[in-house]
């Protein structure tokens, strides 16, 4: 039982995400955001790091494709 629990927790701990978008201007250009993050604590920030790109982007003048 607590090696089941041991490789549920490594499990959990070890995963990773990413998410790209991109985004262009009304010249053509573009610009793609692209956050990954690895284990728990990563993979909840890249959704916020993602949005801060996107943000910031649209800030310039850019829109999502």
């Amino acid at each position: 039982m607590r090696y089941l629990f041991v490789v549920c927790v490594v499990s959990a701990l070890a995963g990773c995400a990413t998410e790209r978008t991109i985004l262009v201007n009304a010249q053509g250009e573009q610009l793609t955001c692209e956050t990954d993050g690895a284990g728990f604590f990563g993979a909840v920030s890249v959704h916020n790091q993602q949005d801060k790109c996107i943000s910031d982007a649209e800030k310039r003048g850019y829109r999502v494709k």
